[in-house]
């Protein structure tokens, strides 16, 4: 077997041989194509922490592992030594068999969220694989100008993706639980949904959904997001300059602060540089200070990248990548990610690049 596990459900079923203890889970099975190790039960207390719920170790590729929640979790199975892991709902004083493998012979057997999520699955996943087929004779019909079989095709395609969007409707709107807000969150991932989309998806969750595992963590999320949203307080950190120097944020003066995390190895982050580096060199007597947060993990590439593209303001970096705590704190999710500042740290504007920041700019600073 490889050393890496693909991601993939766990469907989940009721053994009948024991009775489990109150908050008890038990999973019972086999791990296909190795022989022994130690078998985590991983499960998310927050956005950033995963909590060990159980493990055990197994021989022979035979398992039992024992684990107790209070309350019904979207959790992971993960091998030791192995990248990533099986995602199952895992409910309390519920017992499971499983048989963990790389290929479509794996199974977890009982759970009442895993039965119906996983049947919802069965029949949404065809329905895309319909939908995907009809995708690519669609675009090679309007490839070749067959501009009337791409219409009937068409016609199709829509009624396909409106009948799955209609399944997807029902059943999450008869699971007012935690796999509605697991659902949602990942839309939201998969989205990079920004605070007002986030707040919205949010609030449209029943009460089951908000008060589960994923909708607490939906709710942290935005409430790291607004520390971040436009007027809020900007973040106070600290971080090491290429000499080893501290700098902490909130003690750079400037009229406006320009926080930019981008990285050496980011290639629309290199090509913003001359633009911006134009601009410092405009507004910086005028009380323009910029602030780099490197999200490099070389030190030496790091600081190639700042002398090859001149970049004379503050630059510092964690060297820990898309680790670093800053990282977090501003909710950073790609780069180059820019935040702007007034002389009273209070974030006044995101995003801006090239015209419109230069006419920002213009407008605050002269």
């Amino acid at each position: 077997m490889r050393k890496t596990f693909l991601a993939a459900l766990l469907v989940l079923c009721c053994a009948t041989a024991s009775i489990a203890q109150k908050g008890e889970i038990r999973i019972k099975g086999k791990i296909e194509g190795i022989e022994k190790g130690r078998l985590y039960l991983l499960a998310r207390s927050s956005e950033e922490k995963n909590d060990t719920l159980g493990f055990c170790d197994f021989r022979k590729g035979k398992f039992q592992l024992k684990a107790n929640t209070e309350e019904p979790v979207v959790a992971q199975l993960v091998v030791e030594g192995f990248s990533g892991g099986f995602t199952l709902f895992a409910e309390p004083e519920v017992t499971y068999s499983a048989c963990l493998s790389e290929d479509e012979s794996y199974y977890i057997r009982g759970g009442s969220l895993n039965d119906s999520y996983t049947a919802h699955m069965r029949v949404s996943d065809s329905i895309r694989a319909v939908i995907s087929g009809l995708q690519e004779r669609y675009d090679a019909m309007r490839k070749a100008k067959k501009l009337r079989s791409a219409s009937l095709v068409n016609d199709t395609l829509q009624r396909e993706q409106e009948k799955l969007r209609e399944i997807t409707d029902s059943f999450l709107g008869n699971n007012d639980n935690i796999i509605t807000a697991y659902t949602i969150y990942s839309n939201i991932l998969m989205r990079d949904a920004g605070l007002k989309e986030t707040r919205s998806m949010y609030a449209a969750l029943g009460d089951g959904a908000k008060t589960s595992q994923f909708g607490r963590i939906i709710k942290e999320r935005i409430e790291r997001m607004e520390k971040t949203d436009q007027g809020a307080k900007a973040p106070d950190f600290t971080l090491p300059d290429a000499n080893g120097n501290q700098v902490t944020m909130s003690s750079v003066k400037g009229k406006i602060k320009i926080i930019d995390f981008w990285a050496s190895w980011c290639g629309p982050c290199r090509l913003n540089n001359p633009a911006l580096k134009k601009l410092y060199e405009e507004f910086h007597e005028k009380g323009l200070e910029i602030i780099g947060v490197s999200l490099d993990t070389s030190k030496s590439a790091w600081e190639k990248a700042i002398e090859k593209d001149g970049l004379g303001w503050i630059n510092v970096s964690s060297l820990k990548g898309w680790e670093c705590e800053t990282i977090r704190l501003y909710n950073v999710s790609g780069v180059p990610s820019l935040f702007i500042l007034n002389e009273n740290n209070n974030i006044i504007a995101t995003g801006l690049r090239g015209e419109q920041l230069r006419a920002f700019l213009q407008e605050n600073l002269n």
